[in-house]
């Protein structure tokens, strides 16, 4: 009898053992479901602000005080260069896809590609600008520009770089420097040590 009451003993102390350590199993997930939700809700506001920032139509509130316009850019490269685009044309950034080439068409139109189930027109600005062809790259993009009446338009860029606002006082006329594409330029705006080509859309894709 005492050999079955030991038994019983220390199957219970088992059962109270494996019960525990689920209790603690469970803390920890849900410790580390707490975490993750919060690392989740992070990214989400993130990516809130982001496309909020990337695709707005409104330009900077301006109080009664201010004199001075300030808009929104979104900054890439396309070769060498660094170029800027209002944020109030951009319909969304995607990774580039497999684009279709169309025959006969300009030099610089690069083809087609499928994207939520409409097909797009795409532009490449290497060739439009430089004459060459593009290299790509990981960093290889497709902005994808919002034209009003339901007309999208893609454009190949090299690397996106950030989102940045300028006033009317940091832009300035195209510069003479610029040749290829001073016609698709409508000002040059300075941030630290770099210089930015602001594309007229408008003209560009007109």
């Amino acid at each position: 009898m005492a050999e079955l009451a030991l038994n019983e003993k220390a199957a219970k102390a088992l059962v109270i053992s494996e019960n525990e350590a689920e209790i603690q199993a469970l803390d920890e997930n849900k410790e580390n479901d707490s975490v993750l939700s919060e690392i989740e809700a992070g990214v989400s506001a993130l990516n809130e602000n982001v496309e909020k920032a990337a695709v707005s139509d409104e330009h900077v509130n301006v109080t009664k005080d201010q004199t001075l316009k300030e808009n929104t850019y979104i900054t890439f490269k396309v070769g060498n260069e660094l170029y800027g685009i209002d944020v109030s044309y951009v319909d969304t950034i995607i990774q580039l896809p497999a684009i279709t080439r169309v025959p006969a068409a300009p030099s610089y139109f690069a083809g087609i590609i499928n994207l939520r189930g409409e097909i797009i027109p795409v532009m490449s600005l290497n060739r439009r600008f430089n004459g060459v062809e593009d290299t790509f790259s990981s960093k290889s993009s497709i902005i994808v520009l919002d034209m009003g009446d339901d007309r999208l338009m893609g454009v190949i860029i090299d690397d996106v770089r950030e989102v940045v606002a300028f006033d009317d006082r940091d832009l300035e006329g195209s510069s003479p420097f610029i040749s290829k594409e001073a016609s698709f330029i409508s000002g040059i705006a300075k941030k630290e040590d770099d210089l930015i080509a602001i594309l007229d859309i408008a003209t560009l894709l007109g």
